[in-house]
């Protein structure tokens, strides 16, 4: 018999609340009344929303009206029907409870933990050890968890310096969410979820990630991880190596055995198997195989991504039934991360090489996908990237305010081909700092570590990375911890401080200091990994989280939904007239107006990015998505809907692509557009004789047949374009072989207005500066 998993993850809960107390060796449990249904995964708002307990957080301002919720604490219960046999032996296994929690089986403790991303492994035998293999322990019949309201969170102490220091740098800070030396410091919670600039205060607690109950023999697995290497790109034989983390009931002598062939790809099953000596207790062992006829995991414009499903089994000598069995699974790739061509020796590393060639990154900033992510499911997010792969995405920035993610989107990274930037939970700490005394030290070694224990599988995932926007220098103990916590529990993957990072660029002097969209243009980073502007998402959208007297424009719903309304209007002015942004009537312009705009801004960064390879390695935009209805950066809104943005993305995320030079400057009808065609291919293809046409207003005013090299960037002839009366669309396209390469287009008539101030630059300055 091999292992039994029972899932938990059901609608057969009951949740009910209790008095808030202090976190600790707490059991009221017979003060809880008036239960109601509850779903796991899930989290305490959206059952009071399934209840009808509390009206729709997203909707209008009612997150405020929910805000009690913290002020309580919460418990979760179940019956537990589990009947065991023989020597087997029962865990129950959470995911992911948020934040603070304690565990009762029959009313009795079995843990109390703190933290939002490390697995709970709780044995419900435990006094399985001391017995004989007859009769077998019951399980309990009921299992409550108890989880403190987000008001019970832990506080930040400050020092007296702080307090003063804090006083000092209040100017520069945004309350009520940005402040000096806040709360959201003392835990490793989703640092969005206390207010930030596109997602609500909405601190969510209760038990948001898998849970079950894992039935074994008298040996569990517990973990396996599986590092694959290959020692060039054409090796047809890999190395494997697992280490598995075990708990064995007793010495004994056992038999691992290894299965694995290919999951999303047909191969012929492949078998090793050791004999080991196993001690009583928890243990490391370590297996090594050759995996030959390896087929390479590849982002998905590179090649297949090939993914390898491997089980596990752990086997008695006397027996061939399994004592317990496990299934993972895992990629064979290398990657590294080296010096941009023409860089200085001692330059940070930017150039992403997987599997020894260079990929130029077309990427996004990635945040949750839901502001409760208790509800998120495997359609989720293989709805979202999908999105993003339809896009030309082939870089994920998992942004440090958010997430680790839920597994299965880190699965379907895997099997979609997108490479996988993981910040740790940490972010804005740039003038202040995160705490550094030794207990906290010793927290973010063990919820970090098993965020990376939970990860490192993961083909897709190439880096680790500190987390965003914060001083490097002033939070030394935080990255200094972290750097030995990936080289502990992983070491295969290239760790980066904070984004940004030396070289690495989070350009805000466009939007945030309101400076041209031409200022894209004088960026001279290698890696350009947060840009962007806010746009308004399409009225059918709107009109699912606002009442219909908000569509009036403005409303103060739009700044509670996060609409910067000052900089909507400085960037939409070229777009539209000037009464747009206040007559109910002109609502459509206004959203049209923003959304050009933020096309418009996307562009011309990413085509500078791009024309200047190898020089530069990548460019991720800022935001993909959006965990709440909001008016933000992203270019997908909360629904799933695209704006404008999302189309001209997967324009100008063409591995083949072509760009038009120009200057960005007033014109008028007869004034001619003088520039520079450039041709920029990521693939490892040549294309011999493709075609190279230019059409204004359609009409055809330049063609011409050009050899596209492999991975580069080249100017390829100069245009000139003579304006006309009305309207002037550019259009230049590839093509090769009656397949249309690239499709691109350009609004000659359309340019910014206004120039970045002295003092904007000057603080856009000292901002990179302090982030270095």
């Amino acid at each position: 018999m091999s292992r039994r998993i029972i899932s938990l993850n059901d609608s057969n809960w009951r949740f009910a609340s209790v008095t808030q107390k202090p976190f600790g060796d707490v059991n009221d449990l017979d003060e809880a009344h008036d239960w109601l249904p509850a779903q796991v995964p899930g989290d305490v708002r959206l059952d009071l929303l399934r209840a009808g307990k509390i009206a729709d957080p997203y909707y209008a301002d009612n997150n405020e009206a929910s805000q009690w919720v913290d002020a309580r604490d919460w418990w979760y219960v179940r019956d537990l029907d589990v009947e065991l046999h023989g020597d087997e032996r029962a865990f129950l296994i959470f995911d992911g409870i948020d934040y603070q929690s304690a565990v009762f089986g029959d009313g009795k403790p079995l843990a109390r933990h703190v933290g939002m991303f490390s697995r709970q492994v709780i044995e419900l035998t435990a006094n399985r050890h001391s017995r004989t293999q007859t009769p077998a322990p019951a399980c309990p019949s009921s299992i409550a968890v108890r989880v403190w309201g987000s008001d019970a969170l832990p506080k930040l102490h400050k020092t007296p310096a702080q307090r003063i220091w804090g006083r000092l740098i209040a100017p520069f800070f945004s309350p009520p969410y940005n402040e000096p030396f806040p709360d959201r410091y003392a835990t490793l919670k989703c640092q969005m979820q206390f207010g930030w600039d596109f997602a609500p205060r909405l601190r969510t607690c209760g038990i948001w990630d898998d849970a079950s109950v894992v039935i074994a023999r008298s040996v569990f697995i517990e973990d396996a991880w599986i590092e694959a290497t290959v020692t060039s790109a054409r090796a047809t034989v890999a190395t494997v190596s697992v280490r598995l983390r075990l708990d064995s009931d007793r010495e004994q002598n056992a038999r691992i055995v290894c299965h694995w062939c290919g999951k999303n790809f047909a191969s012929d099953a492949q078998t090793f198997a050791c004999d080991v000596n196993l001690a009583r207790g928890r243990q490391t062992r370590a297996i090594a195989f050759d995996l030959p006829g390896v087929r390479l995991w590849n982002p998905w414009d590179r090649g297949e991504p090939n993914v390898y499903a491997l089980q596990v089994q752990i086997l008695s000598p006397r027996s061939s039934e399994p004592l317990d069995t496990l299934d993972e699974t895992f990629g064979v790739r290398a990657f590294e991360l080296t010096r941009a061509e023409g860089a200085s020796p001692n330059a940070e590393p930017w150039q992403f090489v997987v599997n020894g060639a260079r990929e130029f990154v077309r990427g996004a900033n990635w945040v949750p996908l839901d502001a409760m992510p208790g509800r998120l499911t495997r359609a989720d997010y293989a709805a979202r990237l999908q999105q993003a792969r339809d896009a030309n995405i082939n870089f994920l920035r998992v942004w440090g305010g958010g997430l680790r993610e839920k597994r299965a989107f880190y699965d379907l990274c895997d099997e979609v081909g997108i490479l996988v930037w993981q910040e740790f939970p940490f972010a804005g700490a740039i003038l202040d700092r995160f705490p550094r005394d030794r207990a906290f030290l010793a927290f973010v070694r063990a919820e970090c570590g098993d965020i990376v224990r939970a990860l490192r599988n993961h083909p897709s995932l190439v880096v680790w990375c500190g987390g965003n926007e914060f001083n490097t220098r002033g939070n030394a103990a935080i990255v200094k911890t972290l750097r030995a916590v990936v080289k502990d529990k992983d070491a295969t993957r290239p760790f980066k401080p904070a984004s940004p990072y030396r070289d690495e660029s989070h350009n805000w002097r466009v939007w945030h200091r309101l400076a041209n969209l031409r200022d894209y243009r004088d960026d001279t980073t290698p890696f350009l990994s947060e840009f962007g502007l806010q746009a308004m998402p399409h009225r059918a959208s709107l009109e699912k989280f606002l009442p219909a007297d908000a569509l009036q424009a403005p409303h103060p719903l739009w700044e509670y939904h996060h609409a910067e309304l000052k900089k909507l209007r400085r960037y939409a002015r070229p777009f539209s007239n000037p009464c747009a942004q206040s007559s109910p009537s002109n609502l459509r312009e206004f959203i049209g107006a923003t959304q050009r705009a933020q096309a418009l801004g996307l562009q011309i960064a990413i085509e500078h990015i791009r024309r200047r390879k190898p020089q530069t390695t990548g460019v991720a935009v800022w935001q993909f998505d959006d965990p709440w209805p909001s008016i933000s950066w992203s270019v997908v809104d909360y629904y799933g809907t695209p704006k404008r943005a999302y189309a001209e993305l997967k324009r100008l995320y063409a591995p083949v692509f072509a760009s038009f030079d120009y200057a960005l400057a007033p014109r008028r009808a007869g004034d001619v557009v003088r520039g520079d065609l450039w041709l920029i291919n990521d693939r490892r293809d040549a294309f011999d004789a493709a075609e190279v046409r230019a059409d204004l207003n359609g009409e055809a005013i330049y063609a011409r047949r050009v050899d596209l090299a492999p991975d580069s960037a080249a100017r390829v002839d100069a245009l000139r374009v003579t304006l006309g009366v009305g309207e002037n669309i550019l259009r230049v396209r590839v093509l090769w072989r009656e397949q249309t390469l690239a499709d691109n287009a350009y609004d000659l008539n359309l340019c910014d207005e206004g120039e970045i101030s002295l003092l904007d630059a000057l603080l856009a300055q000292v901002g990179k500066w302090l982030m270095r």
